[in-house]
C-alpha cells in the first residue's frame, strides 16, 4: 500500500497532440484535442479525441469577517441547470475571470466590492483547482480574506455583463450547515467553506 500520494513525474513529453481544432467560440472556446499521452507501463496510449471548454482563469475568495465570524456570499442565476431543466440560482463564493495583465488576488479584490461591496486584506491562497477536468479547461485560484463585513450585502453587479448578484453575510457556521445540507451545490464554494471552518485563525 502506498503511504504518501507522490505524482507521476510528467511533462508535455509525454503528450502527443496530433491536431488541435476550435470547433466553437463564443464567451468561451470549444476546442477538439487528438492526442495520445504516456501510460503509466511506459508504453504510449491509443490515440484519443476529447473536447474541451474554456473560458479562461478564474479567482475566487471568501470574506470573513473574524468580529462577527461571518462570510460573505453571492446568489446569481446559472446556466448549468438548464440542461437538466432546472432553475439554478447558486449560493457561491465572489469570483471574477482573470484578465490579462491581472494577477488573481487582484482579481479576488476587485470582485469582492464589484459582487459583494467589501474591501479585501491580503488574500490567502487556498489551493489551485480544475473545475471539471474531463472537459473543462477553467483554472481556478481560490482564496480567503479578512474583511469588513458589518455594511456588505446587497444586490450588485455590472450592467454590461449581464450581472444580478444578491450578497449575503452569515455566519460561517451557518455557511457550514448549508454546505453539508444541500443548499449551497457550488463544489469550490463546497471546498473553501470547509477549508475555512478548519483554518479561519490563520487570518486572525
Amino acid at each position: 500500500m502506498e503511504t504518501r500520494l507522490i505524482p507521476t513525474p510528467r511533462s508535455l513529453d509525454d503528450v502527443e497532440i496530433k491536431s488541435r481544432d476550435l470547433i466553437g467560440q463564443g464567451w468561451g472556446k470549444l476546442e477538439r484535442f487528438t492526442f495520445r499521452h504516456r501510460r503509466f507501463d511506459g508504453d504510449w496510449s491509443q490515440t484519443v479525441t476529447r473536447d474541451l471548454y474554456t473560458i479562461g482563469e478564474v479567482a475566487m475568495v471568501l470574506p470573513y469577517d473574524p468580529a462577527l465570524d461571518a462570510v460573505i456570499l453571492i446568489e446569481q442565476f446559472r446556466t448549468c441547470g438548464l440542461y437538466w431543466g432546472e432553475a439554478t440560482w447558486l449560493f457561491e463564493a465572489v469570483a471574477g475571470i482573470v484578465d490579462p495583465g491581472e494577477t488573481p488576488p487582484e482579481v479576488a479584490a476587485r470582485e469582492a466590492m464589484e459582487e459583494a461591496n467589501c474591501t479585501i486584506a491580503a488574500p490567502v491562497h487556498i489551493a489551485t483547482v480544475w473545475s471539471s477536468p474531463g472537459g473543462y479547461g477553467e483554472r481556478t485560484f481560490m482564496y480567503a480574506a479578512r474583511a469588513d463585513l458589518a455594511h456588505a450585502g446587497g444586490v450588485h453587479g455590472l450592467a454590461h455583463e449581464h450581472e444580478d448578484i444578491r450578497a449575503v453575510a452569515v455566519p460561517l457556521a451557518e455557511a457550514y450547515e448549508a454546505a453539508m445540507d444541500g443548499r449551497i451545490r457550488d463544489a469550490k464554494t463546497i471546498l473553501m467553506i470547509q477549508w475555512l471552518t478548519a483554518n479561519k485563525t490563520k487570518l486572525g
